[in-house]
């Protein structure tokens, strides 16, 4: 009983040990490896050997791996963090020469900043998110998700200052729908795929809110409604689609 008690607690402290990998390891290898440790630990009870040394020499190059994952993961995270700087500062230059060239495009040095950490939260959130998973589908469907995001989100705002009307802040609730159901999700395919859907049909909503409250105000041109929605639910659907798509990718 002693033996087993004190193996039962050398395995709850690899199985606390290995969740000091990051995340995408440990989600990927952590319950093989809490296995392989149990399974280990139970033939060296069987032989009638005692489980300490095993577990101080497993600790040991855990402990070896958890570093060198750990500083690879933060390599790969500094390089990630640079990249989207610098995708970021390509797509700032559109509204750099359109400000100098457009006429009326008065931008002030605060405007620039603020669509500069727009575009690089955006850059981010897909290196971030597509390397989660190698299949081309899934980072397809981040790009579309994201830009579709982006593209609505900042619609709407410029909606909001020329009219100033509340009723488009449910757009805002679409955008709220896709960031809780990525959330429930944990980024998982088939859960994006669902979380996908769910913004097309919250869009679908927001259309018919808008229509109904504003039907005495100018919505805007037909192109524009049609754009905002019909052509928003379908990029959304599609990318429902390519996440519905990497998810039976990632069962194979």
């Amino acid at each position: 009983m002693h033996v087993d008690a004190g193996s039962r607690r050398y395995r709850a402290w690899y199985g606390a040990m290995l969740r000091l990998y990051p995340r995408p390891f440990y989600e990927r290898f952590g319950e093989a490896m809490e296995q392989t440790f149990q399974d280990l630990c139970r033939e060296r009870r069987q032989a009638g050997r005692g489980v300490t040394g095993l577990a101080a020499w497993v600790y040991f190059e855990t402990a070896a791996g958890i570093v060198k994952e750990n500083g690879a993961s933060m390599t790969e995270m500094r390089k990630t963090v640079a990249r989207a700087a610098v995708v970021a500062l390509v797509l700032l230059m559109a509204p750099i020469v359109g400000s100098r060239v457009v006429e009326g495009w008065n931008w002030g040095v605060g405007a620039f900043v603020f669509t500069y950490v727009m575009f690089f939260g955006t850059a981010l959130a897909y290196g971030l998110i597509a390397g989660r998973m190698g299949a081309w589908a899934y980072k397809a469907a981040v790009g579309l998700a994201l830009v579709s995001g982006f593209v609505m989100g900042w619609a709407t705002m410029v909606h909001m200052s020329e009219t100033e009307n509340p009723v488009n802040l449910v757009y805002f609730g679409v955008l709220a729908v896709g960031a809780v159901g990525a959330w429930l999700a944990r980024l998982k395919a088939r859960g994006m795929a669902r979380a996908m859907f769910a913004m097309a049909g919250a869009l679908a909503v927001a259309f018919v809110i808008t229509q109904v409250v504003m039907v005495d105000t100018p919505a805007g041109p037909v192109w524009d409604a049609g754009m905002r929605h019909g052509g928003g639910m379908a990029l959304f659907a599609v990318s429902g689609l390519l996440f519905r798509r990497a998810s039976v990718a990632e069962v194979k």
